[in-house]
């Protein structure tokens, strides 16, 4: 298989996220030859749903949740080839408004998430859906590249896997996180300083956030008139949603944590007992004892999260420069990660746009 992908693949894909994989599939169904390398042992990145550790089922979303196929056209028509459905998010009842812990949180109206849709059966379906469509043998997780070196007018990128120490494709994109591939790749020769300085400078969207999950037999606050909603100044989670599924099975609730990184690292049982002591103010004494409960912390996944994720305040993604989005090395390496789009920058829109841009961009470099 190593000199089969050396002399035949054409364009190589660094990252098996959602952009990574959205670029290989059009290459692929336009007829070229593609390899995805994913340092992961799961493809998805930071699309990724927890499962039931027995049956496997859907339980929640880890990471992105949402799409707004009103707003985002693009998304809607990718996900309706893919023939996935989207279920509107429940919001049907009052929030809870949770000002202070010595203060008996408020039912109130809140406007509700009308134009907000969740996928059936999770995020991760994308992920299998586009997998589906390459050729298993074009796929390899827990493969991770060291470096990428232009010689003479070729490409050989260099992994950490035996069976694919180094391989000769004709085009590379990078479809990982801009801060992550200005450091965790040796480019020989270096990228220009430019470059460099603006791959370090865009923030990965979410990358320094954690996602809690707790998991029940029933959907109890639906029975007292509530949405599932909480928005709070006390945490430790700022934003709790319905994450239940179809018809209250099964019955989950998934929160933004508000604790910053240095505080959340290493007290992961103090931070579940503060998360249930919430619901349980929150929502009642059923929430105490959830079937399941996951706590998803990005910041503490090195392929997604570099350390100025950490160190600077979250920020909505912004449009960055077009200089990232031209070719390097006479038009022979690419970027294509989401927060590069155009469209819906970091988000799952985003991820679908980039990587189909990209794709045309490569396909019109190899004809």
């Amino acid at each position: 298989m190593g000199a089969t992908l050396r002399d035949e693949s054409e364009v190589l894909i660094i990252g098996g996220g959602l952009s990574g994989l959205t670029a290989a599939v059009w290459l692929h169904e336009a007829g070229h030859t593609v390899t995805v390398l994913e340092a992961a042992e799961r493809l998805g990145g930071r699309v990724h749903s927890l499962r039931d550790r027995v049956s496997n089922a859907y339980l929640a979303d880890l990471g992105p949740t949402w799409v707004w196929p009103e707003a985002q056209p693009f998304a809607a028509q990718w996900l309706r080839n893919l023939n996935l459905d989207l279920t509107p998010q429940f919001d049907r009842g009052d929030a809870i408004i949770d000002l202070a812990v010595d203060a008996v949180p408020e039912r109130h109206r809140l406007p509700g998430m009308d134009e907000s849709y969740r996928v059936g059966g999770g995020t991760t379906a994308i992920v299998e859906r586009l997998a589906g469509r390459l050729p298993g043998s074009a796929i390899h997780i827990g493969t991770r590249v060291g470096s990428v070196a232009s010689e003479t007018g070729s490409i050989q990128v260099f992994t950490d896997n035996p069976a694919l120490p180094m391989l000769r494709p004709q085009r590379v994109i990078v479809a990982v996180p801009l801060r992550v591939a200005a450091n965790a790749i040796v480019w020989s020769p270096a990228l220009d300083s430019r470059s460099m300085r603006l791959m370090e400078a865009t923030p990965t969207w979410m990358a320094a956030q954690a996602k809690a999950i707790a998991v029940y037999s029933q959907p109890f606050w639906r029975a007292r008139g509530l949405s599932g909603r909480i928005a709070s100044r006390v945490g430790p989670l700022f934003e709790v949603h319905d994450h239940s599924g179809a018809h209250g099975k099964p019955a989950a609730l998934f929160g933004f944590i508000g604790w910053p990184r240095q505080v959340r690292f290493g007290n992961a049982s103090t931070l579940q007992n503060a998360i249930v002591a919430q619901l349980v103010r929150c929502f009642g004494e059923d929430a105490r004892t959830p079937d399941y409960f996951c706590i998803e912390d990005w910041a503490e996944n090195a392929l997604v999260c570099a350390p100025l994720d950490v160190a600077e305040p979250p920020q909505h993604p912004q449009l960055v420069p077009a200089l990232l989005r031209q070719p390097f090395w006479a038009e022979r390496v690419f970027l294509g990660v989401a927060e590069l789009a155009t469209v819906s920058p970091g988000l799952i829109e985003g991820a679908f746009h980039i990587g189909v841009e990209v794709a045309k961009k490569v396909a019109a470099t190899l004809r």
